[in-house]
């Protein structure tokens, strides 16, 4: 039986941009499941609770021996949540669980810092976007580190939207890399010129990808 991959785009996207992801994994030998959810409408944990552990539940309890993820910024948080609630309740992921994040707020983000308070930016974009701060109402900031499944995370450095000036390291536009590998846990991490948007299309990100799928890191010559 072919591993099974949940794939959960950013906040504000839909499936539809975790599509091409799904070809590649479905060609490598992968069973692909992106999941469309309502992003902009719920907070965290009620993303999670609705729309990642049912999903997760599904697959074991159709006989999958393990759960793979690949996630988009917001996406990364989400089953960063899940993974570690399940863990704390004494019910890890099976071993050999792996997470590919793509970009994740692991310690929030200063687009979120300066526009969750902003109409009409945060009715469109939901309650979700004021937990991705860098303050005390961050959620990732509060998660602890990764636990329950085998983490890597790529983050991208090219910046191609109009948020550079809220930022004083390399970023991506809209995460910078220190956020993203700003969490504890990690098994591998690799840094790639590519932007926010569209790093979830990248060949090069897909192929990176797949290597930590197999495996657990991202280059063959990682320690």
């Amino acid at each position: 039986m072919s591993d099974p991959v949940l794939l959960f785009h950013g906040l504000g996207r839909g499936a539809a941009s975790m599509r091409p992801m799904a070809r590649s994994l479905a060609r490598a030998g992968y069973a692909p499941h992106v999941v469309g959810y309502p992003s902009t409408r719920h907070p965290v944990a009620a993303l999670v609770e609705r729309f990642v552990a049912p999903e997760v539940d599904r697959l074991l309890g159709g006989g999958a021996e393990r759960v793979h993820f690949v996630t988009h910024s917001l996406g990364g948080i989400l089953v960063r949540a899940f993974a570690a609630a399940r863990a704390d309740a004494g019910r890890p992921l099976p071993d050999g669980s792996r997470a590919v994040f793509l970009a994740p707020p692991h310690a929030g983000s200063p687009v979120a810092d300066a526009l969750h308070a902003r109409w009409p930016v945060s009715r469109m974009l939901g309650p979700a976007l004021a937990e991705l701060t860098t303050d005390a109402a961050s959620v990732p900031l509060a998660l602890g580190p990764v636990r329950g499944v085998e983490a890597g995370v790529i983050a991208g450095t090219r910046r191609i939207v109009p948020f550079n000036h809220l930022f004083e390291s390399d970023n991506d536009g809209n995460v910078s890399v220190e956020s993203a590998f700003g969490v504890d846990g990690l098994a591998d991490t690799v840094v790639v010129a590519r932007s926010h948007a569209l790093l979830m299309r990248a060949p090069d990100v897909i192929a990176l990808t797949l290597a930590f799928l197999k495996t657990g890191r991202f280059r063959a010559d990682a320690p």
